[in-house]
């Protein structure tokens, strides 16, 4: 299979499982605030992961991602 930027480290955060077996998570490449939310079937989230070699969310990086959600959502600075 196919990795995406294969010199770069990246990130998944899984939201939610869904109960149609699809898994709904935040991936990101280099930086935790830069990600983008994608939705794949169980399986092909597996793959994702293994193909791209990601590494989880550390509790830092989920902290940051919470605090630059909150400044977009309420307009903080």
């Amino acid at each position: 299979m196919y990795e995406l930027m294969p010199n770069e480290k990246k990130f998944v955060q899984v939201i939610d499982l869904k109960n149609n077996g699809f898994v709904e998570f935040n991936f990101a490449v280099g930086e935790a605030i830069m990600n983008v939310e994608l939705m794949l079937p169980h399986k092909a989230f597996i793959e994702f992961c293994q193909n791209n070699r990601v590494s989880f969310f550390t509790k830092e990086q989920e902290e940051e991602l919470l605090i630059d959600n909150n400044h977009w959502k309420y307009g903080l600075n």
